[in-house]
């Protein structure tokens, strides 16, 4: 027996130990840092997170930076992209790896934030990242069975990244939900700058090559201002870094056997204000002659995303387009939805009958977007999830057209 409680407590101390020991190195890495910024919010994390370590960049730093949404990735001090394998679901563990591969020799860090819960974004905040700069890019309607129902629930969620004793810079401008974000910020003493739309902001977004949010401008000007990086700096090291994959580009694809369409993907934007609003931009700048499809592409592990596209299709963009396809899951549901939201039965089409024991043909399903639209000009805009079956036969088809790529915008 006392053989026993030795053992066990030489092996209890052995794993404190060790434990201390990662975490005396960890705390080493982190506090080697001269700028350490933690991003978060509900749209353009990806894209804020690449401009600001653009913006280091340019600077002289030598900054790594980190993604984590549709394309997970770290980005190295001279712009190279490594992508993150993963077996499994995302894990905020990833950020001890991560941190420990990559920090050596690193001034500046710049860090999407991975997680979703508001327990484990504080954690991510709070234990892993020590950040004392956060970036709340927007709050939009998003995540609420993880988040809350409210745009103001959403945003007390968001501030569990509030540093202690340092400061939080936000792209929010919404009165109400930045006096939550300060009341967040005052009671753990943090500084809290409201990055302003000014003539720099809106004149930089002509110069991307991409379709830019102002918004997204304005944060890292102010992140760059509060760092103390000239504001041509800024601007060089924003339009040199790379796009995020995930922003929604417009494809012209030249289709020899049924003829040509537009591709644009919009699975990276799914809350109902930033969808509308690209939409929009899309089509009024880019396609105002086109016959215009949306593509809802559904899981079933995501009704509540499925049914608030449903009304966002019926309330926002029913009047604006000429027709509805469905991909992926629960499709009868989904059309049943639309049809009681008022959404007429003619502009509804589904595609689960294309389905077959050797899979799904991209060609097909495409075509059915497009049938009756022969010799017409037609853009195809894809909406809400992108890891499906059907998303994945169709990109596959696309990308063997090697469509053109002609404009695009920051999600």
């Amino acid at each position: 027996m006392l053989s026993f409680l030795s053992l066990s407590a030489v092996v209890a101390a052995t794993g404190m130990a060790t434990f201390h020991g990662k975490e005396v190195r960890h705390s080493r890495r982190i506090d080697s840092l001269e700028i350490n910024v933690h991003v978060n919010g509900i749209r353009g994390k990806s894209t804020v997170t690449r401009m600001i370590g653009g913006v280091l960049r340019e600077a002289g730093k030598t900054t790594i930076a980190k993604t984590t949404g549709t394309f997970a990735c770290v980005i190295d001090s001279d712009g190279g992209e490594h992508p993150i394998r993963r077996t499994g679901p995302a894990n905020i563990n990833e950020q001890y790896r991560f941190l420990a591969e990559w920090l050596d020799g690193t001034e500046a860090l710049v860090v999407e934030c991975m997680a979703v819960k508001p327990k484990y974004q504080a954690l991510c905040q709070d234990v892993i990242l020590r950040s004392p700069v956060t970036v709340l890019t927007n709050v939009r309607l998003d995540h609420q069975e993880d988040m809350g129902d409210t745009l103001e629930e959403i945003a007390a969620s968001l501030c569990t990244t509030v540093p202690q004793n340092g400061l939080v810079i936000t792209g929010e401008r919404d009165p109400k939900l930045v006096r939550i974000i300060r009341r967040h910020c005052e009671a753990r003493n943090s500084r809290l700058v409201v990055a302003q739309e000014s003539e720099l902001s809106r004149s930089l977004c002509t110069e991307f090559d991409y379709r830019q949010f102002e918004e997204n401008v304005a944060v890292v000007l102010a992140v760059a201002e509060a760092l103390g990086i000239n504001a041509e700096t800024a601007a060089r090291g924003m339009l040199a870094a790379a796009p995020d994959p995930g922003t929604t580009r417009i494809a012209h694809v030249r289709d020899v056997q049924d003829g040509p369409f537009y591709w644009v993907p919009m699975f990276a934007v799914n809350d109902w204000e930033s969808t509308t609003r690209v939409f929009h931009d899309v089509v009024d700048a880019d396609l105002p002659s086109c016959r215009k499809v949306v593509a809802l592409n559904n899981r079933a592990d995501r009704t509540d995303r499925a049914a608030m596209f449903v009304d966002l299709v019926a309330q926002d963009l029913a009047s604006d387009i000429d027709r509805v396809v469905l991909y992926g899951e629960i499709q009868d549901a989904v059309r049943q939805k639309l049809l009681n939201a008022g959404v007429d039965d003619g502009m509804i089409v589904t595609t689960s009958d294309l389905d077959g024991e050797q899979g799904v043909d991209g060609r097909d399903l495409v075509k059915r977007a497009r049938a009756g639209f022969e010799g017409q000009d037609v853009a195809i805009f894809g909406m809400v999830n992108i890891h499906t079956d059907h998303v994945t036969a169709m990109e596959r088809y696309i990308g063997a057209l090697a469509p053109e790529r002609s404009d695009a915008t920051a999600a």
